[in-house]
């Protein structure tokens, strides 16, 4: 974990520099849209996008990515699959994203 100051624009501009970044650090980086939303009544950013996979082997991805500020800590919940299960992951991502719960909050 790293912790560090939130940067400035927040959970939205946070997404937005990856998006930007997005053909740099994800080969085939493609289908992006980045829009702001809430997360638990808390403004939030959320991040999808299509790429390549670091190898072959992995084939193409679909991945999925929100991030919150909350109490003054930014949190990024994301998850990655091969496209053709794309569906099955926003599952359980959507589930993993509802059930997260910080310590003593």
């Amino acid at each position: 974990m790293r912790i560090r100051a939130i940067p400035a624009g927040g959970a939205i501009g946070v997404m937005r520099d990856a998006d930007a970044s997005g053909p740099r650090t994800n080969p085939g980086y493609r289908d992006a849209t980045v829009e702001e939303t809430r997360h638990k009544g808390l403004p939030a950013a959320r991040w999808e996008f299509t790429w390549n996979g670091f190898t072959s082997a992995e084939g193409p991805r679909r991945t999925v990515d929100v991030c919150w500020e909350q109490a003054g800590t930014l949190y990024d919940v994301w998850a990655s699959a091969p496209v053709d299960r794309a569906a099955e992951a926003r599952r359980h991502f959507d589930t993993a994203l509802g059930s997260f719960r910080t310590s003593g909050r």
